[in-house]
């Protein structure tokens, strides 16, 4: 599991002046096919890089409070962070600097797409001397402005989330504004954040953009329905739409006028010091359960149609086999919009206790370390967020549709090298990334990639990277490399049929 903490991040368009430090407003006035077809490919990687950078967003924003619990629990027994907390506490405010200034790019690569010719607030951006004339197709435009609205709420909902934190700890708070050249860290950090989220530009730059957003976005979603051109675009649309209504920042917007309404929660005092201090009072902690309860709402909109199940969760137990490949699909959440293809995540089941002893793997130096777990009926490998992990049944049921898959034809050893192969990747980072040929870290349906050897698994290179999606595994059914096992879609089992349901899904 990733140690890092979630630190501040800025506002809408941070420090507006300084526009030379990041990346410059994309041109989108020359309109020749050309240049639409390279700022349409580009953008659509853009779109993809911007998973990856939510998906790391979301994991930091779900961990946050477990480890300030740990870092207030440090301090209120030794009334200091302990050497290995704060050398942790360092890095990560390290990574999260990087991870706010690749948000922040996202952000100002396509400012320009948003400019009215009778806005005042475009007059900063002429006398910054990025105004140019608008030529690109409306949807690409507006995917585009949707793209820049949503980082800008990313970095907007967690600098929210920090100070409604730091605020209880001023030591934390101090830690956070004191250089450090070993970890390249400047003074200053919340301090500057604060300005940012107290700048009345950066306000109105905010109500601005959802403005145009909230007037524009129906053209393309007339009664919820899409309706967009293409594909990608469809997709693409859909998953920013959600990601910007689903926003915190976004929600307070609908219920105030104003984001100046944080401004009447939040006490600022003297901003002369290294410590910024943000007070929130009792509002403080209704705005931290705000902004928490959205960010599960991120996570996910309700629980799955299969989840405490108890009878399907038996009879599960009862009919899965060491080896099996398990595929899931949750709707739900809103990460799942946005990967490729009907299925959504995939997992290993490595059995329990006496059937690895059956296999001869019970004492293998690589399982003996997971006694205790599996003891405890954790028998599912997968990768999450968090690292790769071994899990119960149970954690993995909060889904709608889940395929068990089986592969009839590998020989007893061949078994054991699978369940071997998925053992070597319990604790391993998750890999944001999605590449295949990285070793270091691992994604959910890299770890099928990597545990079945045997098997010669389809694959498809995205943006350089050669990836391999819970689809693509699901394919392998066609070719009778793999058998259904079982199947659930939205939350019934389904009792004939199985390879044909399947793979009705892949078509859909």
């Amino acid at each position: 599991m990733f140690r890092y903490f979630r630190f501040s991040a800025l506002l809408f368009f941070l420090f507006l002046l300084h526009t030379t430090t990041y990346a410059v407003c994309l041109n989108a006035s020359d309109s020749s096919l050309n240049v639409q077809t390279e700022r349409l490919e580009l953008l659509e990687k853009d779109i993809e890089s911007y998973y990856s950078l939510i998906e790391e967003s979301l994991h930091h924003r779900t961990i946050s409070l477990e480890l300030f619990d740990r870092f207030q629990q440090d301090l209120k027994k030794n009334n200091y962070l302990s050497a290995t907390n704060l050398n942790q506490f360092k890095q990560a405010i390290k990574v999260h600097l990087d991870l706010r200034k690749r948000l922040y790019q996202m952000v100002k690569a396509r400012e320009c797409w948003l400019i009215s010719y009778s806005s005042l607030l475009d007059q900063s951006l002429v006398e910054n001397g990025i105004k140019r004339t608008i030529s690109i197709k409306p949807e690409v435009r507006m995917a585009g402005i949707m793209l820049s609205l949503s980082a800008a709420l990313n970095l907007y909902d967690n600098y929210l989330l920090i100070v409604a934190m730091f605020q209880q700890e001023e030591q934390l708070r101090r830690i956070i504004d004191e250089p450090d050249k070993g970890f390249g860290l400047s003074s200053n950090q919340l301090m500057d954040a604060s300005l940012a989220f107290n700048s009345v530009i950066n306000r109105e730059k905010v109500k601005y953009a959802v403005k145009y957003y909230q007037k524009h976005i129906k053209r393309y979603f007339p009664d919820d329905k899409i309706a967009t051109k293409t594909d990608s675009t469809k997709n693409n649309l859909t998953y920013l739409k959600n990601l910007i209504e689903q926003s915190p920042s976004y929600q307070i917007l609908q219920s105030h006028s104003s984001l100046s309404f944080l401004q009447k929660k939040i006490q600022f005092y003297t901003i002369a010091s290294n410590d910024t201090l943000l007070k929130l009072e009792k509002e403080g902690v209704n705005l931290l359960s705000l902004i928490f309860g959205n960010t599960v709402g991120l996570v996910e909109t309700r629980k799955g149609k299969l989840y405490q199940k108890k009878s399907i969760h038996k009879g599960l137990l009862q009919s899965l086999k060491p080896g099996d490949i398990l595929l899931e699909k949750t709707p739900f959440r809103l990460t799942d919009q946005f990967i490729p293809g009907y299925w959504g995540h995939a997992a290993v089941w490595i059995g329990n206790e006496q059937e690895l002893k059956v296999l001869g793997l019970w004492n293998n130096p690589l399982v003996k370390p997971w006694h205790e777990k599996i003891q405890q009926g954790h028998s599912i490998v997968e990768a999450l967020r968090s690292g790769v992990e071994l899990d119960p049944l149970s954690h993995f049921m909060n889904i709608d549709d889940m395929v068990i898959l089986r592969d009839n034809r590998m020989s007893s050893e061949q078994l054991r090298d699978v369940i071997i192969n998925a053992f070597r990747q319990l604790g391993k980072a998750y890999d944001f990334n999605f590449d295949i040929t990285t070793s270091d870290r691992i994604v959910c349906s890299e770890l099928v990639y990597v545990s079945y050897l045997h098997i010669k698994w389809p694959t498809e290179k995205t943006m350089g990277r050669y990836t391999i999606s819970p689809d693509h595994i699901a394919t392998k059914v066609e070719t009778n490399a793999l058998d259904v096992i079982g199947l659930y879609l939205n939350g019934r089992l389904i009792t004939h049929n199985h390879n044909e349901r399947l793979i009705e899904t892949l078509s859909d």
